[in-house]
């Protein structure tokens, strides 16, 4: 009769503590709880709890983190743990399906809103784009152009760029191009110099331009500017009285055109037949009037700058 009592006790102790335990587990395991702010991260952003997750109790470890460099769906395990009775660990699990987003489209950069060019000008359309690159994957080097410009044209023409990043988002931007006729300087002076420096003295195109842009900075193509220094090519001291009496022993008058382009050309075959020689030998075009110009002002005016004749002459020439 007594082993039967103990073995009563023992069973009701048994019975106790396995109601201990489930009452223990249950309430342990209902304490386990999490809250979500949020289930989207950007794209390269790096994975951050304190994005997704509000608050939690107990101790929180995560089963398939999201890669946030790959954009996609990815179901995340979010494991809570905590002790019962006798220091077993309870666990519970949250699964949340987070999201990687790109929601930043490619940012193309211009250096300039709009861009002018003179009609006949070549111009690379990609000279004005400073940067075409995505905020995480930096710059794209393969973009599109697009544009109807017609270099030969007056007029605006837009040009539009393309850029698609790695995750396919797509953007654009435009700028203006401005073809603008060439408006030639005003008066005969200009003509006049031109027609003489190609049909009288055989000089190019090329070379008539740069020698022009180098009268225009002198002279503005007055030939009786001036009183030290004179006339078209500023002519001072010695050279200027080299100039008169060339004129005079030639029957010329010295201020004009004519006289003085005549006195240049005496000055070109003689003292400074070098500079001659290479301004006969520039090519004919854009370039090679902005050759002339710098081969003109450093070999035959000797001016303390030849900036901006170049850029004068190129213009000229077209």
């Amino acid at each position: 009769m007594r082993n039967k009592k103990t073995a009563i006790s023992i069973i009701g102790v048994i019975v106790a503590v396995m109601i201990g335990m489930y009452i223990s587990y249950d309430k342990t395991y209902n304490s386990l709880d999490i809250s979500f702010k949020n289930d989207v991260i950007e794209y390269g952003d790096g994975f951050n709890i304190e994005q997704i997750v509000n608050d939690y109790s107990g101790n929180l470890s995560i089963e398939n983190e999201p890669d946030t460099s790959i954009v996609g769906e990815y179901e995340t395990n979010f494991i809570l743990s905590g002790e019962m009775l006798f220091g077993i660990e309870v666990n519970r699990t949250f699964t949340k399906t987070i999201q990687i987003i790109d929601s930043k489209a490619p940012i193309i950069e211009f250096n300039e809103d709009e861009v002018s060019i003179y009609k006949g000008n070549e111009y690379d359309l990609k000279d004005n784009i400073s940067r075409v690159y995505d905020v995480v994957d930096g710059d794209i080097e393969e973009y599109e152009i697009e544009s109807d410009v017609d270099f030969e044209q007056a007029g605006e023409y837009l040009v539009t760029v393309t850029a698609v990043d790695v995750n396919g988002l797509q953007s654009q931007n435009s700028y203006t191009l401005k073809i603008k006729n060439r408006v030639l300087p005003a008066g005969e002076g200009y003509s006049v110099i031109y027609n003489q420096l190609v049909n009288v003295y055989g000089y190019n195109k090329a070379a008539a331009c740069g020698i022009l842009a180098n009268i225009r900075f002198e002279s503005t193509f007055n030939p009786t500017v001036g009183e030290y220094y004179y006339g078209l090519c500023q002519w001072g001291g010695a050279r200027k009285d080299r100039l008169f009496a060339y004129c005079a022993e030639n029957g010329l008058d010295s201020g004009t055109i004519e006289g003085q382009l005549a006195f240049m050309n005496y000055e070109l075959n003689s003292s400074y037949a070098s500079v001659r020689q290479q301004l006969l030998g520039v090519a004919d075009n854009s370039d090679g009037a902005y050759q002339a110009a710098i081969i003109f002002c450093n070999g035959y005016e000797g001016a303390a700058s030849n900036s901006g004749r170049g850029e004068l002459a190129r213009d000229y020439y077209g």
